[in-house]
């Protein structure tokens, strides 16, 4: 499996709720810029999971439109900061797509990246708008190898 696990872009400090935190104008730009860039790598792209919270629905809205995305999304809470790893590790396994793009928050982005590739705590920082690439053999820990991080420029 190919899979690409995206941060959300840079969102407004405050709002009424976390959960309602919308990107900036520079969130917005940050993803565009990261989704032309890997425009390429995400032909053969199947499926996009995202977390519910309003930057991430906003960072997969924009993704969508810079990849010509026609399907919708699947929307799950096991992409929501601080959602559990092996959870997600588990619906990772039991899924069929061959390429996926998680978009969601940090921690759990980062960690899941160091879980399923058997990488320290903490080598895996993923600002906005960061993309990460993992060929997946088996959605088990330390069995991916991370292929490239791309962070933006801000």
């Amino acid at each position: 499996m190919k899979l690409f696990v995206m941060r959300h872009g840079q969102a407004e400090a405050r709002a009424a709720s976390d959960a309602e935190r919308a990107l900036t104008a520079r969130g917005r730009r940050d993803v565009k810029k990261i989704a032309d860039g890997s425009a390429s790598e995400l032909l053969e792209l199947e499926q996009i999971w995202v977390s519910p919270l309003r930057r991430a629905q906003e960072t997969a809205a924009v993704a969508m439109e810079a990849l010509d995305w026609g399907s919708e999304p699947i929307t799950t809470a096991l992409l929501e900061p601080g959602s559990d790893v092996e959870a997600l590790r588990e619906q990772l396994r039991e899924s069929d797509y061959e390429c996926l793009l998680l978009i969601g928050h940090q921690p759990l982005v980062g960690a899941l990246i160091e879980h399923l590739s058997g990488a320290e705590p903490g080598r895996y920082a993923m600002g906005t708008a960061s993309l990460a690439c993992l060929d997946v053999e088996w959605a088990a820990s330390g069995l991916a190898e991370v292929q490239w991080l791309r962070h933006s420029d801000g």
